[in-house]
């Protein structure tokens, strides 16, 4: 494994340290373009000129009120031959007979149910349930302890807030934003 570079510095940047050392990855500091520090080692514009994909793998640890932004960083940063790992905590439940895309963030205590897939570049935070064939668009923050019952489609860029419940079978637009504490139950209509 190529030691980690965190895109993001804030909050964000530190839980996604503590996460890629759980998980058994060195990480070599953080990538920032707004802070400065002795752990921050550039900015973005330093990543494929100074900082090589040869030697380094990333971590997206951009929030969610920059989730266009986020998404345009990750598909140049990919096109440049940089890697983004999934991290997976172990104290997450994945089954094998589903699927997690690149770049993903996977919290502790996270359930991924069989038949599901998350998408590239999303977020789990903890105790956040994505229950059986269900499908998670790229880019998509899914808030703690929110559930998203059997057969749900959640289109790319969008945020689940905490503690709510997408009903079975829902369908969300994409850059969808759901409330936290929200039920929601809507059907895609049959054409």
């Amino acid at each position: 494994m190529k030691p980690l570079l965190i895109i993001g510095a804030s909050s964000f940047g530190r839980l996604m340290m503590v996460l890629a050392e759980e998980c058994g990855h060195t990480v070599t500091g953080f990538i920032d373009d707004w802070n400065s520090g002795p752990e921050i080692l550039g900015s973005t514009q330093t990543l494929g000129t100074v900082l090589k994909p040869s030697d380094h793998d990333l971590v997206l640890a951009i929030g969610y009120k920059h989730q266009q932004a986020r998404l345009d960083l990750f598909n140049r940063l990919c096109a440049d031959g940089f890697h983004f790992p999934a991290l997976i905590h172990p104290t997450a439940r994945i089954s094998h007979h589903s699927k997690v895309g690149d770049a993903s963030l996977i919290m502790g205590g996270v359930d991924v149910d069989a038949f599901s897939e998350i998408g590239t570049a999303c977020v789990l935070w903890p105790r956040a349930v994505v229950s059986h064939d269900s499908v998670i668009g790229q880019n998509t923050f899914i808030s703690p302890a929110a559930t998203l019952c059997g057969f749900v489609t959640v289109g790319p860029g969008s945020f689940i807030g905490a503690n709510s419940t997408l009903v079975d079978g829902s369908t969300l637009a994409p850059s969808s934003f759901v409330k936290a504490a929200t039920r929601y139950h809507c059907k895609k209509q049959r054409t």
